[in-house]
């Protein structure tokens, strides 16, 4: 017996049923009539097209395409003719190109080959003509005759969605471009960074930014990088003038958030300019000066609108006129475009000739510095930097710290070099578990803060347990039994709820990758020694010459100097790749050497994968001896059966130490082997080199590894052969830590050569603030006089090689002129040397 309840349901079914019953019967009656109607017009249709003969059919087919392809009736014709009079088939000992041309005569103006795409037209509606007239004869209705709702079925629906498409896109561009019109129109003509395709940085739409908001704070970030998710839910924020560090382990998406920034896939505010350092300048025959320069858009265009108001004396173009044009140029100071551009290039390592050179002569890792320099030359509202010092050597890296300390707009860098870091921001950025996490300072800083916080979250976490045991027994206790401890038991229970929900999670780190270096046998001191030794390629100049030293198994030696120099040729000299042009190496005859070139992973074949590269070290090496020697660098499980080319550059990296680590050398040459790995692996790389019990060469800028593994250092000073006499380069130990040796660098940075324009001024504020005091020789020159003539000791060498050796002795000539970059010098040393002496007596006199 069912319930009202389910009755009513029942009812309720029966009624719905009875509904689309009566709609169905509706619409098979509709279907039905149309049935009907279609089946009276087709039936008119075959009444009206059976009176049709075949040979009528097919002679109104051909005669409504006879003008087909631009050809008329006429030349159908004449074609036919000449068919006839030469016959379809080729006669014997003709060829058929003769016989086309034969026919061609008949036809005015036609060549052979068009006579035969003709021919073949023709034939092609003869047999469609046939095969219509069939259709009719049959009763069949013609193909072109069909007609459906919506498009022909003899289209494809592709074709019809492409059509579809095109027609939408015209008519979205025609409406923007109105739209754009109407805009430039209501601007007065101008036209705004978006039409002229570069970021105005002066003009009137420039002063627009001055009241916006420089600091970038966007919430609810979703970062794919193809199917894997690196960000969830991140927020960015960036505060205008602040130098941030981005950090995390390697593929966490530090890269692909730079480039989601530049590509403004995430959404960016429109006014602010953003460039990112990812891709090398592009080959061509631009010198890298002209590289440089040319960077700046908005100053090739107001100069080409200068020319061309002069030349077709226009008064206004774009809505600007001359005046503004002049205004602008002075604003974005386009005069000092070449000494800037000359200025970075120097401090980056280009030599004056050098920067005149055109950009396709220089390697892949130079031309990442001409990028480099074109992105500081134009001074972004935020500069993106993805790992800039991997092409750079310690003279290049020193110089771009001090220029990023005095950059006043906002940076965010991706680096693996912990010094660089350090130095240069003052803020971190941590990328860790698909969160962006904020902390103030330095690198350093953030891993004691870090390290901290993980301290207070244990100790949270710690206590949580305790408390949430505690709960657990008592509710486990009495949940069952009185009603009074029962009521007690559950309230502990919602506070247990309560708890979980509240719990706090530590932010453990990744395991780190451990690395090892197997040991040799000891081998009796020297290993290698090096007597009275100097080299230079065929051709060049001499590198360096009178090299005098022994290596160990004891021996931590780390080799600097500028980009070269002759540092990686020291270590093919060392391990016996090429040969000196003097002297000699002795090396020991049971010496094993591995060493780790920069462009090592070049030579890999990518198509194999890692263990088939181990196995081709030692054909009788067994798969478990290749798969151990790739687990100890993190090689292991399925990526080690990937192909090399699908490995990110750490990992090919790591595939080259497990090669080393399989020789078992006594001594360990390396050559920037921190390219391409993160901080942790550098960290393990050290700890690795410390493991070590052997000797080991080091060329390196990374600060970190370096204090790390090294005891001594030694500088490869480049040599002057266009000097007179020429002078070679050397090899010397330098007496000091490294930091000794880059505070020593930015000692002759402040000398003058690779400073910023506000670091002189600032230089020069100070002297102006505190005056030198009078030097001890004064009794015999006259009195200084009162005003702003101040001594400059940047140019106290320069200035007593060209000034009267005695008048030098009596008093030192101050410069009057503004100071000039060493790049620079050259071109003015002549006009200098003529100007010093009358200067200097000029100054005085007044």
């Amino acid at each position: 017996m069912s319930t009202r309840k389910e009755r009513e349901k029942a009812e309720q079914a029966e009624a719905k049923r009875l509904e689309k019953e009566q709609k169905k019967a509706a619409l098979a009656a509709k279907r039905a009539a149309r049935d009907a109607a279609k089946g009276e017009s087709k039936a008119d249709d075959d009444a009206a097209t059976s009176v049709r003969s075949d040979d009528t059919a097919a002679e109104v087919r051909v005669t409504t395409a006879v003008t087909h392809d631009g050809w008329s009736e006429e030349e159908d014709l004449q074609l036919i003719e000449g068919l006839r009079a030469r016959g379809v088939n080729r006669e014997e000992g003709t060829s058929d190109a003769d016989r086309w041309e034969a026919i061609a005569a008949y036809v005015d103006g036609r060549t052979a080959m068009e006579c035969v795409k003709q021919y073949r037209v023709m034939l092609a509606r003869v047999k469609r003509a046939r095969e219509n007239g069939v259709r009719v004869a049959n009763g069949e209705t013609l193909p072109d005759d069909v007609v459906k709702r919506g498009k022909s079925k003899q289209r494809k629906m592709l074709s019809v969605k492409q059509e579809q498409e095109e027609a939408a896109r015209k008519k979205k561009e025609a409406r923007e471009e109105a739209m754009r019109e109407a805009r430039i129109a209501a601007n007065g003509g101008r036209l705004n960074g978006e039409d002229l395709g570069f970021h105005i940085r002066s003009g009137p739409d420039a002063n627009r930014r001055a009241n916006c908001n420089m600091d970038i704070h966007i919430a609810g970030i979703q970062l794919y990088g193809g199917r894997d998710e690196l960000i969830q839910d991140g927020m960015l924020k960036l505060v205008f003038g602040t130098k941030y560090g981005l950090v995390g382990r390697n593929g966490c998406g530090k890269s692909t958030l730079l480039r989601a920034i530049s590509e403004r896939t995430i959404k960016m505010p429109e006014f602010l300019h953003i460039i990112h350092v990812e891709q090398e300048a592009q080959p061509d025959e631009r010198s890298a000066i002209q590289t440089v320069v040319e960077t700046d858009q908005e100053r090739l265009y107001l100069l080409e609108m200068e020319q061309r108001m002069l030349d077709e004396e226009l008064d206004v173009i774009d809505g600007v006129d001359l005046n503004e044009v002049y205004e602008r140029l002075d604003e974005i100071d386009a005069d000092s475009a070449y000494a800037r551009a000359g200025q970075i290039l120097g401090g980056l390592g280009f030599d004056p000739e050098e920067q005149l050179k055109p950009t396709k002569d220089f390697s892949g890792g130079w031309r990442m510095r001409i990028a480099l320099a074109s992105a500081l030359f134009m001074t972004p509202d935020l500069l993106l930097l993805d790992e800039p010092t991997n092409h750079l050597d310690v003279h290049a890296l020193t110089w771009l710290e001090e220029f990023l300390r005095k950059w006043e707009k906002t940076v965010l860098i991706v680096s693996h070099d912990r010094g660089f870091l350090n130095d240069c921001t003052t803020a971190t950025i941590f990328l860790h578990h698909k969160k962006l996490r904020y902390y103030g300072g330095s690198y350093d800083t953030f891993l004691k803060v870090r390290a901290e916080h993980r301290a207070n979250e244990e100790a949270v976490q710690r206590n949580q347990g305790m408390r949430e045991a505690s709960l657990k027994q008592f509710i486990q206790r009495f949940g069952q039994g009185h009603k009074k401890m029962v009521r007690q038991a559950q309230c502990r229970m919602k506070m247990l709820e309560k708890l979980q929900t509240e719990r706090v999670d530590v932010d453990y780190d990744d395991p780190y990758l451990r690395i090892n270096f197997p040991s040799a046998p000891p081998l009796p001191p020297p290993c290698i020694s090096v007597m009275n030794v100097s080299f230079g390629y065929e051709g060049y100049q001499t590198l360096y010459e009178g090299l005098d030293f022994g290596l160990d198994m004891d021996s931590r030696v780390a080799i600097v100097g500028p980009n070269g120099a002759g540092k990686s040729t020291f270590l093919k000299l060392l391990e016996g790749d090429i040969l000196p042009t003097e002297g000699w190496i002795n090396r020991h005859t049971k010496l094993r050497l591995a060493r780790f070139s920069q462009h090592h992973l070049e030579t890999m074949d990518l198509e194999q994968d890692c263990v088939t590269h181990m196995k081709k070290l030692d054909a009788e090496m067994p798969l478990e001896t290749a798969r151990a020697y790739l687990g100890r660098f993190g090689l292991s499980g399925e990526l080690a059966t990937k192909p090399i080319r699908v490995l990110s550059g750490g990992q090919k990296s790591r595939l080259a130490f497990a090669e080393l680590a399989w020789k078992q050398p006594h001594i360990l040459l390396l050559d920037e082997p921190t390219n391409h790995l993160d901080l942790e692996t550098i960290e393990s790389l050290a700890m690795a080199l410390n493991n070590f019990e052997g000797g080991v060469v080091l060329v390196s800028h990374d600060e970190r590894l370096i204090s790390l593994v090294v005891d001594e250092i030694w500088i490869v000073t480049k040599g002057d052969m266009k000097s007179n006499p020429p002078k070679p380069g050397t090899v010397s130990v330098f007496n000091g830590s490294f930091d000794d040796y880059k505070a020593k660098l930015r000692d002759e940075f402040s000398g003058g050569n690779l400073l910023t324009e506000k670091r002189k001024a600032a230089r020069k504020n100070s002297k102006n603030a505190e005056p030198e005091p009078e030097p001890e020789a004064a009794p015999v020159s006259p009195p200084k006089p009162p005003g702003k003539i101040m001594m400059d000791n940047a140019f106290m060498k320069e200035v007593s090689a060209v000034s009267n050796p005695q008048a030098a002795a009596d008093r030192p000539p101050p410069s009057k002129s503004k100071f000039v970059p060493p790049h620079l010098r050259a071109l003015q040393a002549a006009s200098e040397a003529d100007r010093d002496d009358e200067n200097a007596d000029d100054a005085w006199n007044e």
